[in-house]
């Protein structure tokens, strides 16, 4: 299992050392999450040829528990365990499910809703799938600050590290060391949270992300001169063709409406994501779409 970057980790130690005053800091609130997710993928395989690109509909769920510590008046610890899992349609091999924890410092530059707040996130969990090439451990690491403009606009950016460490499967080349699903990369997003009325919110939001990207293909046309920009290949065992690893850059546009219920500890959310990836000279699109129902303790 892949551990928290040290930069990280001191990040984390020395925030809660800082916001952390004797006599004030406590275990507060139990925390309890639960989310059902329909979703619509134009590309599942990631290919960069049209003719190639296969659909399907996944049906995700995710579970989760913890606890927050209060550190001070502007400061608080999250702390979860997670359950995910999601069930594919049409390719079944690309089931899987993951466990995980995940701990969350935020803080707030004063008092009130509308305050600016900063948000340091990491997780790490291990992927359980149907696909031997899929399973393995992965972890993230984020930063956001989100702050207001005016009383109904939420604006947020922030920074993402993602790495992926998977099985050494099914490896078609003996000079490309490593699985094809290693994967490491970066994104920097931006957002916007609006509130239409006292229920519904409309969200916006784009990401770039750099790094590695994974694609399979059906197709055996790549030249030599392509494939050596390529990172590892390998037999998939989950799609048709064969699955490769190489570097590039995805550009997401997001936009969705969510509307509150239950007092707002629930809610429900239709999104859709348009994707583009640009690799080896050439790029595919990707779009989906997402049904959500959300339950927060």
């Amino acid at each position: 299992m892949s551990k928290i970057p040290p930069p990280i980790f001191a990040i984390v130690l020395s925030a809660t050392a800082l916001h952390a005053p004797a006599g004030r800091a406590e275990w507060v609130e139990w925390l309890a999450d639960a989310a059902v997710v329909g979703e619509y993928d134009s590309n599942i395989n990631q290919s960069f040829f049209s003719a190639s690109q296969l659909d399907d509909f996944i049906g995700k769920g995710l579970l989760s528990g913890g606890r927050a510590y209060q550190l001070d008046n502007y400061s608080r610890l999250y702390t979860t365990l997670e359950l995910n899992g999601e069930t594919h349609e049409n390719f079944q091999k690309l089931n899987q499910y993951s466990v995980g924890g995940k701990g969350v410092l935020t803080h707030k530059f004063g008092l009130g809703q509308q305050a600016p707040m900063l948000r340091l996130d990491v997780a790490d969990g291990e992927i359980f799938s149907d696909s031997q090439l899929r399973s393995g451990n992965q972890l993230t690491a984020g930063l956001r600050l989100s702050f207001w403009h005016g009383e109904f606009q939420q604006l947020y950016m922030g920074y993402r590290f993602d790495d992926r460490n998977a099985a050494r499967a099914n490896i078609r080349r003996k000079d490309y060391p490593h699985s094809v699903f290693d994967i490491k990369g970066h994104t920097v997003e931006l957002g916007s949270n609006i509130a239409v009325n006292g229920r519904m919110q409309l969200n916006l939001g784009y990401n770039h992300r750099w790094g590695d990207i994974v694609s399979n293909n059906s197709e055996s046309s790549f030249s030599p001169a392509v494939l050596e920009q390529v990172r590892s290949i390998g037999d998939d065992d989950a799609l048709p063709g064969w699955i490769y690893r190489t570097y590039g850059n995805t550009d997401t546009y997001n936009v969705g409406l969510s509307y509150a219920l239950l007092g707002g500890h629930a809610a429900t959310a239709l999104n859709y994501s348009y994707i583009e990836t640009q690799a080896l000279g050439a790029s595919y699109a990707n779009h989906k779409v997402q049904f959500s129902i959300h339950y927060s303790y």
